[in-house]
């Protein structure tokens, strides 16, 4: 496996860039596939698991908000059947979480989230759905859901830790989520036994790319300290030994 041979295990993250050109290479050879398969348009590699991910696209949509003058909309809707990180991750952004009901079946309830953006259409800033949810339910109207939202002002965050259901099915990106978090280490063969190492990317549509993290070492080039949402770790493109696994798998 390469992640055990020296030449990639044993590089310092903060190593002159032109003396990790292989990583380079495959930073950007990993961005272009998973965007084929996500449907997005931009991956932040610096997330180191998936609650963090979270929180890094929470953060990137609170910041796109502020620069619309926006910065009032702070209700991020979850859904009851979403993966249990969310509502903690929303906190942690500083959004105020409103519970999202399910019917019978394990589907959102859409008259629920239609009532529920009625009362916070002002201040709705995002929902948050995990497709398939935990229920193991893909939400039979997520189109519509996706699309309630966006009329109303909010952004669509999909949490990516059930994203083996979806590969080669659908992509997130073209049925409306504006941005998700990938568990590399579920998704994309890192190994996850033993505790990790874990890696959550984050993917977003265009408008959201100015928005993710930035280092205040190590330039990423894409990034843009003026609008970026800050630094979520200490290594710029997270723990990279682990992307030779997802790189080869996500062919």
């Amino acid at each position: 496996m390469p992640i055990t041979w020296k030449e990639f295990a044993n590089l310092h993250p903060f190593v002159p860039l032109d003396q990790a050109e292989g990583y380079q290479q495959l930073f950007r050879e990993l961005e272009r596939d998973l965007c084929e398969v996500t449907g997005y348009d931009k991956i932040s590699f610096q997330p180191n698991s998936g609650a963090q991910g979270e929180y890094a696209g929470l953060a990137a949509i609170k910041a796109y908000l502020n620069s619309k003058g926006e910065a009032h909309r702070k209700v991020c809707l979850i859904p009851k059947s979403a993966h249990g990180t969310n509502p903690a991750s929303a906190q942690m952004a500083g959004m105020k979480v409103q519970v999202v009901e399910v019917d019978r079946d394990g589907n959102i309830d859409v008259a629920h989230p239609k009532a529920m953006v009625d009362k916070h259409k002002v201040n709705l800033a995002a929902m948050m759905i995990t497709y398939p949810s935990t229920n193991g339910v893909f939400e039979e109207n997520i189109r519509e859901v996706c699309d309630l939202i966006h009329l109303n002002g909010g952004q669509v965050y999909l949490d990516g830790a059930n994203m083996n259901a979806q590969v080669g099915l659908c992509r997130p990106g073209d049925y409306g989520s504006d941005v998700s978090h990938l568990n590399l280490h579920k998704t994309f063969c890192i190994p996850h036994g033993g505790g990790g190492p874990g890696m959550g990317p984050i993917g977003v549509k265009q408008h959201l790319a100015p928005f993710l993290p930035c280092h205040p070492v190590v330039s990423l080039k894409s990034d843009d300290a003026v609008s970026s949402l800050g630094t979520i770790s200490a290594a710029p493109w997270g723990p990279v030994p682990s992307c030779p696994s997802p790189g080869p798998t996500s062919k």
